[in-house]
């Protein structure tokens, strides 16, 4: 069901092309030094019309502008197209499907064009992937909202204006969670530091704290539905991502088999070693179905298919397969891999990020399972007639 690209996404992918031409090498290892992403950048992508490109179709319909942007940023710099995709996929997307006045309508726009550059908090000091275990709280009050919470491991906090929050609602149960946009640059609001990472360098990553007030228009959606929300924008994340990690493995695999036609070994090239050679071949081979059910992934999710545990699923088999995929390319380089004069480590190490961010394998694994556990009709039925039918065979002439 995979479709060919469409005039449309060929014209998006020029976009993004422009927006990205004049960041080269250097100013790419600048960023990673400095382990921070300028604000600039995401502005300039949205001057370009990438963000508001991206959503004109609607969230689904513009599911091939997603991919096209995640494969043509991460060519450039993986930070970038990490960065990006938060402000894009659950910054914007959020806003997308829930804003409901003109103050957030006005965000909504504001973040299309770049004046607004949003990060996603949901991780705590004392947990990880269960949002339920969520302390950060938020208290309504007669005029607003009053957030008390602190994040960690917030992607691009040092770039962004806001920052969407998944708060509990005061004196609610564990999963009444709720949305709320909380500007960083209001009084309350302190930027604690941030963690050296081992990759995706250039894509700060910091811990916030807040104790404000804000108005009623802090409420992105209804009360008590923010893990819900959050659940569905990470759907987008999680494809996002899937399409960052297969563009490493083709980078990966394309210079791993440039240096193999090249390196000579005794009296001919690297590549004419069968070991070599096949090693690259299954790889490329790995990574030419795993593209593909990505793009499969993607049309049945523009035909109208529900797409929650395809790609859950997805995310896991792509994760498995560019994390041996950029080892084994690592592997053909020999010392050279490892070293930071090639990219090699560099995509060694932004792979492993995958397996924790946008859901870890463990969570998600648990998601593909829920399918498993309830009742098939049909294999159930399968199973009862081959039980039934399970007897020994009666032989006229065996001894009684």
């Amino acid at each position: 069901m995979t479709t060919a690209r469409t005039v449309t996404e060929v014209d998006y992918r020029s976009r993004v092309r422009a927006a990205v031409a004049g960041i080269d090498a250097e100013r790419s290892r600048a960023w990673e030094s400095a382990a921070h992403l300028p604000a600039s950048v995401i502005t300039d992508l949205a001057a370009h019309g990438v963000f508001r490109e991206r959503w004109a179709p609607g969230a689904i319909a513009g599911l091939p502008h997603l991919v096209a942007m995640a494969e043509e940023l991460s060519e450039v710099n993986s930070g970038l197209a990490l960065a990006a995709m938060g402000h894009s996929e659950v910054f914007i997307g959020g806003l997308q499907w829930l804003a409901a006045d003109a103050a957030q309508h006005a965000l909504l726009e504001d973040a299309l064009d770049g004046r607004a550059i949003g990060c996603f908090g949901a991780t705590e000091p004392q947990g990880g992937s269960d949002l339920s275990a969520i302390s950060s709280t938020a208290m309504q009050e007669a005029d607003g909202w009053r957030l008390v919470g602190r994040k960690r491991y917030v992607s691009n906090l040092g770039g962004a204006t806001h920052l969407l929050a998944l708060n509990r609602v005061a004196g609610s149960g564990p999963r009444d969670l709720a949305l709320f946009l909380v500007p960083l640059r209001t009084p309350g609001v302190r930027i604690e530091g941030f963690f050296s990472t081992a990759g995706l360098r250039s894509c700060d990553v910091g811990e916030v704290a807040y104790d404000v007030r804000l108005g009623p228009d802090a409420l992105l959606g209804a009360p008590g539905m923010g893990l819900a929300y959050a659940n569905r924008l990470l759907q987008f994340e999680r494809l996002s991502i899937c399409a960052q990690l297969l563009t490493a493995g083709r980078m990966a695999v394309g210079l791993a088999a440039a240096h193999a036609r090249r390196r000579v070994i005794g009296d001919g090239p690297l590549m004419a070693k069968q070991a070599v050679r096949h090693r690259l071949a299954h790889a490329h081979a790995r990574l030419g179905v795993a593209r593909a059910a990505l793009r499969d992934t993607v049309a049945r999710a523009v035909a109208g298919e529900g797409f929650a545990h395809e790609v859950a699923g997805l995310k896991l088999v792509v994760c498995d397969t560019v994390e041996q995929v950029t080892n084994d390319c690592l592997q053909v380089f020999g010392a050279r891999g490892y070293t930071t004069n090639f990219p090699l480590e560099g995509w060694w190490r932004d792979v492993r990020l995958a397996r924790i961010g946008g859901g870890a394998d463990e969570v998600l694994t648990e998601l593909v399972a829920s399918r498993l556990v309830r009742p098939d009709p049909r294999f159930d039925g399968d199973l009862d007639r081959l039980m039934t039918a399970d007897l020994p065979h009666r032989d006229p002439g065996a001894p009684r």
